[in-house]
C-alpha cells in the first residue's frame, strides 16, 4: 500500500504551507533516552531553514549507527542504516514505539517503496516541480531530502 503524502511534505510551496511542523525537543529526548538505555551515544543535527528539510539524530550502539530523521514539515519519523544521500530505511520497533501521537513512523517498506507521483494527489505544484527536477527514487527520498 502506497503511503499517501500530505501537501507541503517537501517544504515547498508557492504560498503558505499548511504543514504543522514537528516537535523537536521531544524527538531529541526520545533519541537520547533510547541511546542511554542501550548504553550508546546520540548526537543531534538540526536542519537549518533551507537544507536538509529534516532533523537527524545519530544513535551509535556498540559501534553501529542508525540515523533517526524527523521531517521539519510534519511529525514523521524515518530510521535509516545509512547516512544522507544513501538512506535505506529500516524498522526498529523498540525505538519507534517510544514516539507518541502525533508522531507517525511509516514502516521501512513504505519509505523504501519506489516513488510514483501519479499516486500522490495532495502534492502542490511547487512540490511537483521539485520532484520533476530532483527525481527522487523512493517515498522516503521525498519526505527526507536535501533539495534547495
Amino acid at each position: 500500500m502506497t503511503l499517501i503524502l500530505p501537501e507541503c511534505i517537501t517544504g515547498f510551496s508557492y504560498g503558505d504551507c499548511p504543514a504543522p511542523g514537528s516537535e523537536v525537543r521531544l524527538f531529541q529526548t526520545i533519541c537520547f533516552d533510547y541511546a542511554r538505555q542501550k548504553s550508546g551515544t546520540c548526537t543531534i543535527i538540526l536542519g537549518d531553514s533551507i537544507t536538509p528539510n529534516y532533523h537527524q539524530a545519530t544513535i551509535t550502539i556498540h559501534g553501529r549507527s542508525i540515523y533517526v530523521l524527523l521531517s521539519r514539515s510534519y511529525p514523521i519519523i524515518g530510521i535509516s542504516k545509512y547516512e544522507p544521500f544513501s538512506y535505506e530505511y529500516i524498522d526498529v520497533p523498540e525505538l519507534t514505539n517510544l514516539f507518541p501521537t502525533p508522531y507517525q513512523v511509516p514502516i521501512a517498506a513504505e519509505l523504501n517503496e519506489r516513488f510514483d507521483v501519479t499516486l500522490q494527489p495532495f502534492l502542490n505544484d511547487a512540490e511537483r516541480g521539485e520532484i520533476d527536477y530532483w527525481e527522487p527514487e523512493t517515498i522516503g527520498n521525498v519526505i527526507f531530502h536535501y533539495w534547495d
